[in-house]
């Protein structure tokens, strides 16, 4: 299953987790998240998920997004 979201006439598709994390920080601009947070969030209190399955998530959504031609390193930094 995928997610198909638009940016200036293009057409991304993402997976549910990548809309996740973009809905999450659409939802929650300038504000800064753990990676233990973003897997409290999108997985939930028991998932069995580690950090860099968050990090895999994060640069894949980074990376369609830049391909669209959204400034993405003015709005999503890693601190």
């Amino acid at each position: 299953m995928t997610y198909e979201i638009t940016y200036n006439g293009k057409k991304l598709s993402v997976t549910p987790k990548e809309f996740a994390l973009l809905g999450l920080f659409l939802r929650h601009p300038n504000q800064v998240f753990t990676r233990e947070q973003l897997i409290m969030t999108l997985w939930g209190y028991d998932a069995d998920t580690e950090d860099r399955t968050v990090d895999s998530h994060v640069r894949n959504l980074r990376e369609k997004l830049r391909q669209a031609g959204f400034p993405i390193e003015k709005h999503l930094q890693t601190v």
